[in-house]
């Protein structure tokens, strides 16, 4: 599928937002969205889930590697949830989702071994009204 067919596929660009179809992944259907960072002169694009219950996004060892950031050279966290803990390393990396570009904090981590990137709620969730559609499977960032 080329790129400006899934744009049109999965997400829809309306006055003042931007709807984004969940994505089926393990079963289930997940709001998952583009993302690309930025970290001074590289950036990728990757995909994250809008993850209300993340007090802050946490990205993987292979984004970092990416965008040249030495993971450690951050300030350490130690995170926990459901599955135990993991420690990682804030760095603050320029993140554009949904038209909008600002800076976030962002934890990278060697022990963080999910799939899927998590967009938290520090900065990220203050950027956007979000509102999580599950019967129509749509996320709305406004």
């Amino acid at each position: 599928m080329k790129k400006s067919q899934w744009r049109l596929k999965y997400h829809t660009k309306m006055k003042g937002h931007i709807s984004f179809k969940y994505k089926f992944s393990n079963y289930n259907y997940y709001p998952i969205v583009s993302v690309s960072l930025s970290n001074k002169k590289l950036s990728t694009k990757t995909s994250a889930l809008i993850d209300s219950g993340a007090s802050i996004s946490i990205f993987s060892e292979t984004v970092a590697n990416t965008l040249n950031i030495n993971i450690e050279s951050g300030e350490k966290r130690v995170l926990g949830g459901v599955g135990g803990r993991i420690v990682g390393y804030v760095h603050n990396v320029k993140i554009k989702v949904a038209g909008k570009s600002f800076i976030c904090p962002v934890v990278f981590s060697r022990e963080y071994n999910v799939s899927i990137n998590l967009l938290g709620r520090d900065t990220f969730f203050e950027k956007f009204r979000i509102t999580f559609d599950e019967k129509e499977k749509t996320v709305i960032l406004q």
